[in-house]
């Protein structure tokens, strides 16, 4: 599997991506929030966390190719990561 990680607002988020089953995890401070199997050109996985005593509302877009996995994070609605 192949492992992103996104440091934003003091928070961890891991993106994990197997090219072979299409399995795609995503862990917010090492707790897993979204996983599911997936062999679409484009995958979101929207979750919601507590941070400061607000709610924030976090878009992974995970954007696969053959054999290249792109991605964009959202933390409220802003782009917050995305591959190059």
């Amino acid at each position: 599997m192949k492992k992103i990680t996104v440091d934003t607002h003091g928070h961890r988020v891991d993106i994990e991506v197997s090219y072979w089953n299409g399995r795609e995890r995503i862990t917010y401070n090492g707790q897993v929030v979204s996983d599911k199997k997936s062999f679409l050109f484009v995958s979101p996985h929207i979750f919601t966390v507590v941070e400061d005593g607000t709610n924030v509302v976090y878009e992974v877009n995970l954007l696969s190719g053959l054999f290249q996995i792109g991605f964009v994070v959202r933390r409220n609605g802003i782009a917050v990561a995305s591959s190059s």
